[in-house]
């Protein structure tokens, strides 16, 4: 009888043990499992700041580095009308985020909205460096009209204050822009892009205030 409660003993013991082990190793499982993301490192945005982003993704509480999935912060931040693609990967305890933003190319005045490169009409209270569109341009003109504006550099795009469709009768691809330093430019829906040499052609007239013509002769009429 002694020998038989020995052995029940000794078996009692090696399960409290056993059990012992075994939450010793499930608490280290879930603290590791636990650890926080340290760092997140944002790329390529710039109408987004990188707490809008922080909180687009939902990592703005710092959550668990094992638990957070790359594809999750992804397709959670494309849901963003601003964004045109975005790549996540994950470091040592850290998330990378590199943001491809769509062009915004100006704000309808008549609705108060943003227009991206896609045609998107974006409603908020973002300020954007961009032109207002004063008028309607037509809908056969539209798609013209926004692959023209994409050939405008971004800084060229913050030089502009408005933009008007001003068809007169040898083209009715006609536009009318004033720019923030008082010029005002005339140019046909093919002849966008040069607007992008914009500072040097006024480096070329001097401190003189008028109108610069590129939609016929490229020229420069001072008032």
């Amino acid at each position: 009888m002694k020998k038989q409660k020995k052995k029940r003993r000794l078996r009692v013991g090696r399960l409290f043990l056993l059990l012992l082990f075994i939450s010793v190793i499930s608490f280290a499982l879930i603290k590791f499992v636990d650890v926080p993301i340290r760092n997140i490192i944002i790329k390529g945005n710039d109408v987004l700041t990188d707490q809008e982003i922080i909180e687009i993704a939902e990592l703005e509480d710092y959550p668990s580095y094992f638990s957070t999935f790359s594809f999750s912060v992804k397709n959670k931040i494309l849901k963003n009308k601003y964004v045109k693609s975005v790549k996540v990967s994950k470091g040592i305890l850290s998330i990378k985020i590199s943001i491809t933003e769509k062009k915004v190319l100006y704000v309808d005045s008549l609705t108060n909205e943003k227009i991206t490169d896609d045609g998107i009409a974006i409603k908020d209270d973002k300020i954007i460096c961009v032109p207002y569109l004063v008028n309607e341009v037509p809908q056969k003109k539209k798609s013209g009209f926004l692959k023209a504006m994409n050939k405008i550099d971004k800084d060229i795009l913050c030089q502009m204050s408005e933009i008007k469709y001003d068809p007169n009768e040898i083209d009715d691809d006609r536009y009318y822009v004033n720019m923030n330093d008082g010029n005002s430019v005339y140019l046909t829906v093919n002849k966008f892009d040069k607007l992008n040499k914009y500072n040097t052609i006024l480096e070329n007239v001097g401190k003189q205030n008028g109108t610069l013509y590129l939609d016929y002769g490229d020229y420069f009429e001072v008032k």
